[in-house]
């Protein structure tokens, strides 16, 4: 299993924090080969955004409850927002890849429907771009650095992957009525 993460303060605490409108806490990338399975449960949540989005395989998410099991392909992103039950599993044979970034702010919920993520739901198809995993990249980079007004570079750059997922998303709608 390859793994690659960062966090702020190098802080592996999940919290709320209201003092700033958009905050990025931790991300990172996962690629599953020789690892059976990788399972995640949290059966209250976290205090604050996670975005996962799946680049390559496909993760089995259990929504509202740990019975229900959703397969969500490569190309797709699955929001979870705060205190919402976690529990899903990557699994080896499946080659899964994803990114994941958390996040929190004053004004998280405003910024995520500027960016056309409707409240209540939670898969979004964005298809598969290098664009997203440079992106991607680049915050784990900052993160690990600590260079320079990077908390703020962390904010501009998920600000950029929130536009161009939301460009995506657009698009398709587009597609979808023509």
């Amino acid at each position: 299993m390859y793994m690659n993460t960062g966090y702020l303060n190098h802080s592996h605490m999940d919290f709320k924090d209201k003092s700033r409108p958009l905050i990025v806490g931790s991300c990172g990338t996962y690629r599953l080969s020789s690892h059976p399975k990788l399972p995640t449960y949290r059966p209250r949540g976290r205090l604050d955004y996670q975005i996962i989005y799946i680049t390559a395989g496909c993760g089995h998410f259990h929504f509202d409850n740990v019975d229900n099991e959703t397969i969500v392909p490569a190309g797709n992103i699955v929001l979870y927002r705060p205190k919402e039950l976690q529990k899903y599993e990557y699994y080896g044979e499946d080659k899964t890849e994803v990114y994941w970034i958390h996040f929190t702010g004053n004004n998280v919920k405003n910024i995520l429907r500027q960016y056309g993520f409707p409240d209540k739901e939670r898969v979004f198809q964005v298809g598969t771009s290098m664009e997203y995993e440079q992106i991607f990249k680049r915050i784990i980079i900052e993160l690990q650095r600590c260079q320079d007004n990077y908390e703020e570079m962390l904010v501009l750059l998920l600000r950029h992957l929130l536009i161009i997922f939301h460009r995506e998303l657009t698009r398709e709608h587009i597609l979808k009525n023509e």
